[in-house]
């Protein structure tokens, strides 16, 4: 079943972004242009809500089967990138909205809970009223808990580094930790995950973290080129044969006009991924590697040459309009549970029902 666009979104034209199909790289059509939108939206370089173009008027710009660009379109769906809204169109998914504080509803909860549990235990109603207006008056609180975040990525040292960025903007208190999809799948991280108070997962792993963490909310973050690749990139000798490989194949012409949009004055350049049977000859031919994350193994490849990692930060924009208010929002949520005498528990949302997904 089709996901439908759950909040109004203004009638614009299509979002104009430079999509196009390198023939030369080898890589099937269809992954390039799937690749293409799916790092498009996951960087922000295709906003959040935006109209994309139909079917039939992709195809038509970049000269490719209609079936083609149909079965793109219906894998992003299936990863929540886009969304479709019957007879308007296709549109960039939305971010859930941020928290915009504690819920008083829960509050009353907590404290029917702690009410229940004291008269449980043989307090009378005049007894926890007492102790209740004690604590009150005196402001007497526990220390208070810092909030915990998860993050969830799919090489372990490019999300440790996501973790550090987004620690890097809480509280002291505040802990983010990072764990894999791999290590989802394994069971290895599932109480680490379970503990959680707010859950973050790359963009466009929305959908896989969500279906290894059923009930739970989870907030996507985009991500973008780190200053430290830019500036090595514009750092480049412009005489120097330059070799670029992507982890994966449908990432290759992104990654590839990524490159040359940081280094436009390097004239000569491969580019190849990471299991491609050229991948020998264009390191041998090369002066300077440019890998993706991933292709940690090309370092190694190359231990008298310069080899750099096309590394990437998550995107301080998301990190400032959505996981602060949700790490605010539970911080909130602790000092209420902290009052009331109870554990603070990770948010979560009601087992979805299930759905089938496009393939």
């Amino acid at each position: 079943m089709k996901p439908a666009v759950t909040s109004p979104v203004p009638d614009t034209d299509p979002f104009a972004w430079p999509l196009g199909i390198d023939r030369s790289l080898g890589v099937p059509v269809g992954a390039q242009l799937r690749g293409q939108l799916e790092y498009g939206i996951a960087c922000g370089d295709i906003p959040r809500g935006a109209r994309l173009p139909s079917v039939r008027e992709l195809s038509q710009e970049l000269g490719v089967a209609h079936m083609t660009v149909a079965g793109v379109y219906k894998e992003l769906l299936g990863l929540g990138l886009i969304v479709t809204s019957r007879g308007r169109g296709t549109f960039v998914a939305d971010v859930p909205q941020p928290a915009s504080g504690p819920d008083p509803a829960r509050l009353t909860r907590l404290l029917s809970d702690a009410l229940a549990q004291a008269e449980g235990e043989g307090y009378s109603l005049r007894q926890i009223g007492e102790a209740m207006n004690a604590l009150i008056v005196r402001g007497a609180r526990p220390s208070q808990t810092g909030v915990g975040v998860l993050l969830v990525g799919l090489f372990a040292d490019a999300t440790r580094s996501y973790a550090a960025d987004v620690q890097a903007a809480l509280p002291a208190g505040d802990r983010v930790q990072a764990v894999t999809l791999g290590d989802l799948r394994s069971g290895r991280s599932v109480e680490v995950a379970r503990c959680a108070d707010v859950v973050l997962a790359l963009a466009h792993r929305l959908n896989e973290t969500r279906a290894l963490l059923p009930g739970r909310d989870v907030i996507p973050v985009g991500f973008i080129p780190s200053q430290r690749t830019r500036a090595a990139l514009a750092a480049l000798d412009p005489r120097v044969r330059l070799t670029i490989v992507a982890t994966f194949e449908e990432f290759l012409p992104t990654f590839l006009s990524g490159v040359k949009r940081f280094a436009p004055h390097v004239s000569v350049i491969q580019a190849t991924h990471l299991q491609a049977p050229n991948l020998p000859d264009l390191l041998d031919a090369c002066d300077v590697a440019i890998y993706a994350t991933g292709s940690e193994a090309i370092g190694t490849l190359l231990p008298h040459k310069t080899a750099l990692e096309y590394r990437h930060i998550v995107d301080p924009r998301d990190v400032e309009a959505l996981v602060l208010p949700a790490v605010n929002a539970q911080r909130a949520a602790h000092h209420a549970a902290q009052s009331a005498g109870q554990p603070p528990q990770a948010r979560t949302t009601p087992p979805r029902k299930p759905t089938k997904e496009p393939t």
